[in-house]
């Protein structure tokens, strides 16, 4: 690996995977040790951006469960002033 600063590891494949990184590595002319690190470094961008979509898809669940229980509230009991019920205020208010 080219970069300044690198760890080095050892890992074991099966004949069969270290054949087809060869060959993928190869084909596009960098080294095995290369090849092994962007699939890594692929994999950990991916394992990242699919834990910020569950966390987004939590805080959306999150926000639809809060609508739902004040629509509740507000189907069961008399009317809540508008200030109990939405946070934000128009410009004229304050």
């Amino acid at each position: 690996m080219s970069n300044a600063k690198t760890t080095r590891f050892t890992i074991e494949l099966t004949a069969d995977l270290a054949n087809a990184v060869a060959k993928a590595a190869g084909a596009n002319k960098i080294t095995v040790e290369e090849a092994i690190g962007e699939c890594i470094s692929q994999q950990l961008e991916q394992a990242l951006r699919h834990r910020v979509l569950i966390q987004r898809q939590d805080d959306v669940d999150e926000a639809i469960l809060e609508l739902a229980r004040l629509v509740g509230r507000l189907s069961v009991g008399p009317i809540e002033p508008q200030e109990d019920i939405c946070r934000y205020r128009s410009a004229e208010a304050e």
